[in-house]
């Protein structure tokens, strides 16, 4: 399954890393590609539950997703 993000906080590419390494940790996340230009990340995962853990490791890192 796959999802794309809309991040408005995504300013610069320490952003981008931060969120990208981030993700990485989360059970049932395969793939994270984000990108500055759109202030998007694209993630790609097993199920429901691990986008919901997805999000919220976003927010708790200050990268909350608007959708």
């Amino acid at each position: 399954m796959q999802k794309t993000l809309t991040i408005p906080t995504i300013s610069c590419a320490h952003c981008l890393k931060t969120i990208e390494r981030e993700l990485t940790f989360v059970e049932g996340v395969r793939y994270v590609q984000g990108s500055i230009e759109t202030r998007a990340v694209l993630v790609e995962y097993t199920d429901e539950q691990a986008l919901a853990k997805a999000r919220a490791v976003l927010a708790e890192a200050g990268y909350a997703p608007t959708n």
